[in-house]
């Protein structure tokens, strides 16, 4: 159970990281129009992965990480939460 935390984790970021190349590709990483809909994309991706984490905190199958790292503020490795700042309750 403690990989699959960090499974989904990753897995939401991959596919957030290729939907941003996709649109990239298309309109070019320097627009305005790209600016905006990483921005929501993200906003999106984070709040979910956010709101799915406090579900299992809520419901006592995880905890926040000692490692300190957080969602939304860049990669911190860590084996127990894969950066996401969550872990499989101990």
């Amino acid at each position: 159970m403690r990989e699959l935390y960090k499974k989904i984790y990753w897995e939401n970021l991959t596919i957030m990281k290729k939907i941003l190349s996709l649109y990239e590709y298309k309109v070019g990483k320097g627009t305005e129009d790209y600016k905006y809909f990483k921005q929501e994309v993200m906003s999106f991706f984070y709040d979910e992965l956010g709101r799915f984490y406090k579900d299992l905190v809520k419901n006592g199958l995880a905890e926040k990480c000692d490692c300190g790292a957080n969602l939304r503020k860049g990669y911190k490795p860590c084996d127990d939460c894969g950066g996401s700042g969550y872990r499989k309750k101990a």
